[in-house]
């Protein structure tokens, strides 16, 4: 992972109002991540039974005392995104690659594939029993990491209120503190593992609605990595806290609509060829979107089996991620249609609609208006009861006799549908 260095002699600051320009510059060697091509986005098998969980609803308020008694959860959900943020953004597959630019696809646009063989056994001891259990055990390991989210350059900016304006020389100091950190912080196998499993259940819990993650009450749209060429805020309209599971979405899970590390604009993502949606619709009717109900089965989520829904041009078609296109409505079975089985009618699935038949036994009535009951199909159908006899007959016997009635029987009904 290349690392941001900053120094005195580039990036020339420019201080807005009547501020007086100041020459001082900030060198960023800013990564070449957003030089890396990205392939178009691969689509998922779809889940059929999206509300699968491996395990119910878990309770946030759980009555397991607290490890410290200030021990704050949204403050440990702000730190374990910021840590998440940082893997998402800046890691990549370490099983198969030795740099990030032979990559074929970033965290941000898909978990790991294929997927971890195990999901750590610590973090699924913790994170399986429930939310609160996970968030305490992940704010413990935190803790012990050389970057943290309270030492970030961004953070201490917005907390101390700086700009680069007036108060350069801190925000420098500020910065070579926390590359140092990140530098020591370089990321290892196992502890790709372990931020992979973390974002497995954490992506998950957002997914299940866990009220906690609704909001963080700050801004998340920074990658976790320092001061870097956005400045303290990227300005990415998908990190909207005010929008709710925006930013646990954001720090937790790939996005399969937008697979792109940074938009200003959400038409930036529509009008891209890498959303699923922009294939099969006309511009303006691009817009991808996924729900989170439909995404709750813990298995099809970390093997990247995500749903997401797009508009399909012609009614009586819905998109499906399965197939990567829009298919069918079969309305029959899903109990959409208005045929009335006590009219004798019968539901059949046709290409972007259906039809109401008559069922088996049932003719339509021009005079009624409706499919009736055919008196004369249904004697000619009824097989007639073999009266016991005292003779003893042999089975083949009786084979050729319930035989030579079935064809009497249908004979007859040939012979009415051609007279009527």
């Amino acid at each position: 992972m290349r690392i941001a260095s900053m120094s005195l002699e580039s990036f020339s600051l420019k201080p807005g109002g009547g501020t007086p320009d100041i020459t001082t510059n900030v060198e960023l060697e800013s990564t070449t991540d957003d030089n890396v091509e990205v392939g178009p986005v691969s689509v998922t098998e779809q889940i059929m039974q999206h509300n699968i969980s491996i395990v119910d609803i878990p309770d946030v308020d759980d009555v397991t005392p607290s490890p410290e008694p200030n021990w704050d959860a949204k403050e440990v959900i702000k730190d374990v995104a910021y840590f998440i943020r940082a893997h998402k953004f800046q890691d990549y597959d370490r099983r198969y690659y030795k740099s990030i630019e032979e990559v074929r696809s970033r965290l941000y646009e898909e978990f790991p594939n294929p997927t971890l063989r195990s999901v750590h056994w610590e973090v699924r001891k913790h994170c399986q029993a429930s939310f609160v259990e996970c968030l305490k055990y992940l704010g413990r390991i935190i803790k012990l990491t050389g970057l943290r989210r309270e030492d970030d350059t961004v953070t201490v900016m917005k907390e101390q209120k700086w700009n680069l304006a007036n108060n350069t020389e801190q925000i420098l100091n500020v910065q070579r503190d926390c590359v140092e950190a990140q530098r020591q912080d370089n990321l290892t196998m196992q502890r790709f593992q372990w931020r992979t499993s973390v974002s497995y259940y954490m992506c998950w819990y957002t997914m299940m609605g866990v009220h906690e993650l609704a909001n963080f009450g700050e801004s998340c749209d920074n990658f976790a990595n320092c001061l870097d060429e956005y400045g303290p805020s990227n300005k990415d309209p998908r990190a909207d806290d005010a929008k709710p599971f925006a930013c646990a979405l954001y720090s937790f899970c790939p996005d399969h609509c937008c697979p792109m590390k940074h938009i200003w604009h959400m038409r930036d993502c529509f009008q891209s060829k890498q959303n699923p949606c922009y294939a099969v619709n006309f511009p303006g009717r691009r817009e991808c979107w996924l729900d989170r109900e439909k995404n709750r089965d813990f298995f099809s989520l970390k093997t990247n089996q995500i749903n997401v829904s797009c508009e399909c041009p012609e009614t009586g078609y819905e998109w499906s991620s399965r197939f990567g296109l829009c298919v069918d409505v079969n309305e029959c079975t899903r109990g959409i249609h208005n045929c009335t089985y006590e009219d004798g009618e019968s539901c059949i699935n046709l290409p972007g609609h259906f039809d109401c038949i008559c069922r088996y036994g049932y003719v339509y009535s021009l005079n009624k208006g409706h499919c009736v009951l055919s008196m004369t199909i249904k004697n000619a159908l009824r097989v007639e009861t073999i009266e016991p006899t005292v003779t003893k007959r042999s089975l083949l016997d009786r084979i050729v006799d319930v035989i030579d009635r079935k064809t009497t029987s249908l004979t007859a009904v040939l012979k009415y549908l051609v007279k009527w």
